[in-house]
């Protein structure tokens, strides 16, 4: 085994010595490769060796450290990386279903206040969406209850079921497909599944996860697409849903400015790809999309802002507001008021052009 390359100075450069062959020999990337070896060390795989995270805790590994993923990590024997390959180069067919007619262009993302009833409250948002994370058990089974009734939806107010939740959930909807009957929970739409593309993430697991969000709003007929290119990712691999009416954009997690330069650029590319009729939905906050010009493009969000102050005991100004003044339920509904009667100013500028309701 040749010597392992210099580690550079992150946290856990103290480890200094390699494990070597007698960490290799309970490998199972070592044992299984046909040369007994690991294509070749790295200084981000070693400082992972270092710590014990290999193959043997795959949540950890190469895919991201997101999820369990080890057929995309690039020291994984390549018959476990063939399926994920396969996966990435799937034939996908045009798809482009009907297009969606929501009027309020303020989507309130809700959950853990059903007592509230808030969206009887609010006859003029048609549209309100629950994250799966807070619906679906860990074990991939549905709540025994119709959703919309629980939480107070009016009969013409829709129920979005959003997939903009942990990994471990994607995973979820992924192996449950086709079991899964939402419309028995009272769900009316779907966001297909949000499978991850970290811009630090493995290519092949990055060209797999595009791949698997489009192929999964084919499987579960979502009128929502997700884009996400990353760095890797080349446009024309999107081609399948560039008719698609309704297309999701993450804008949320954004740590780094260069995450914030990459989500900029494909919000730049959106525009100029997407045909105008295209509506683009914002999952996440919308001020790192300050100055870009939609022009006449329909733009909505999904909004969780409103909600999280309000459990937090906190008002529009995010000022703290005791029980003893204000219950919680009045409380969210003042935010909310709020948010819809100022979305101009907490959208910001570049959404002066989109009226809060649809014209008409």
């Amino acid at each position: 085994m040749p010597p392992p390359p210099k580690v550079a100075k992150t946290h856990t450069s103290h480890l200094s010595t390699c494990p070597g062959p007698e960490r290799c020999l309970s490998c199972r990337l070592f044992l299984e490769n046909p040369g007994g070896f690991c294509p070749g060390c790295s200084e981000e795989y070693r400082a992972r060796c270092l710590k014990s995270e290999c193959w043997l805790h795959c949540k950890f590994c190469s895919g991201g450290r997101h999820a369990a993923t080890t057929g995309c990590c690039g020291r994984a024997p390549r018959i476990r990386r063939r399926r994920w390959s396969d996966l990435a180069l799937a034939k996908m067919p045009p798809y482009q279903p009907r297009r969606l007619e929501i009027r309020c262009h303020l989507i309130p993302v809700i959950h853990s206040v059903a007592k509230y009833r808030i969206p009887e409250k609010f006859p003029q948002i048609d549209a309100w969406a629950v994250p799966v994370h807070k619906v679906m058990r860990k074990d991939g089974s549905l709540p025994e209850r119709d959703l919309k009734s629980d939480y107070g939806l009016l009969p013409h107010q829709k129920l979005i079921l959003s997939t903009s939740a942990p990994d471990d959930y994607q995973e979820l909807l992924w192996k449950g497909f086709p079991d899964l009957d939402l419309s028995q929970i009272g769900v009316d739409l779907c966001f297909p599944g949000h499978f991850s593309i970290y811009d630090d993430d493995s290519m092949m697991m990055q060209f797999a996860n595009a791949r698997r969000q489009q192929l999964h709003a084919l499987w579960i007929r979502s009128p929502f697409v997700w884009f996400r290119l990353g760095e890797h990712i080349p446009l024309e691999f999107m081609e399948p849903v560039r008719r698609a009416p309704a297309v999701l954009i993450a804008t949320g997690q954004m740590y780094r400015r260069r995450n914030v330069q990459i989500l900029r650029q494909e919000v730049r590319t959106a525009k100029a790809w997407f045909p105008p009729e295209s509506d683009f939905f914002f999952v996440g906050g919308l001020g790192h999309l300050k100055g870009i010009d939609f022009g006449e493009r329909r733009l909505y969000q999904f909004n969780s802002s409103w909600l999280l102050r309000g459990l937090r005991g906190h008002d529009m100004r995010r000022n703290r507001v005791k029980k003893k003044t204000m219950e919680r339920g009045m409380l969210l509904a003042e935010i909310l008021k709020d948010f819809t009667e100022h979305w101009h100013i907490i959208f910001g500028p570049f959404l002066v052009l989109v009226v809060l309701f649809a014209r008409g």
